[in-house]
């Protein structure tokens, strides 16, 4: 069934249509907020929530205009993770300085301690930034999407994307402590 008639069925509330859309687009809203949160357990949280306010808001949802579903439904699913980074800010996945000392390697390097450290203060610098830049940053280097896969996933321009990492990275450097020594990319 085409997009477009699921939809219209979803807006005259057919139980059934919802269904269908639902296991139609849950797989890619499931992969896209994997993607940004590192984490299933809240990927699937999300993508509950995601559905949720899909449901709530189908009515809204303009099956004669210009916007792809997928479009729609990655936004709101977007919106979500940004929600959920406003009411949660920590860091899902940090790594301890007695993790790093309590390795089975007797003889650890200082500098991979030290590398450690730094890596979670680079991860804790990145909670603090906005929400669109860390994002962008996530997927940039955590994930090692291109710009382009970036724009995609987010709906934006591949220049809008390089800007947000841009920005994000000066703010992340200043938060880091390192300033304009690590300025050159």
């Amino acid at each position: 069934m085409e997009t477009k008639n699921l939809i219209k069925k979803c807006q005259r509330g057919d139980k059934e249509a919802f269904q269908l859309l639902i296991s139609r687009y849950h797989p890619l809203v499931y992969k896209f907020l994997v993607k940004i949160s590192n984490n299933d357990q809240v990927a699937e949280d999300l993508t509950q929530e995601t559905f949720l306010k899909v449901i709530r808001n189908i009515d809204k949802f303009e099956t004669e205009g210009q916007a792809r579903f997928s479009t729609y439904i990655i936004s709101i699913a977007k919106n979500a993770y940004i929600d959920y980074l406003r009411k949660e800010k920590r860091l899902l996945h940090n790594i301890s300085i007695s993790e790093a000392l309590n390795t089975e390697d007797v003889n650890i390097q200082e500098d991979t301690v030290v590398d450690r450290l730094y890596g979670q203060s680079l991860l804790k610098s990145l909670e603090d930034l906005p929400a669109e830049q860390k994002i962008a940053i996530k997927l940039k280097y955590l994930e090692g999407l291109t710009l382009k896969e970036i724009g995609m996933e987010l709906d934006l321009e591949p220049q809008t994307v390089k800007s947000r990492i841009h920005n994000g990275m000066v703010k992340l450097r200043k938060l880091a402590g390192k300033g304009d020594e690590y300025e050159r990319n």
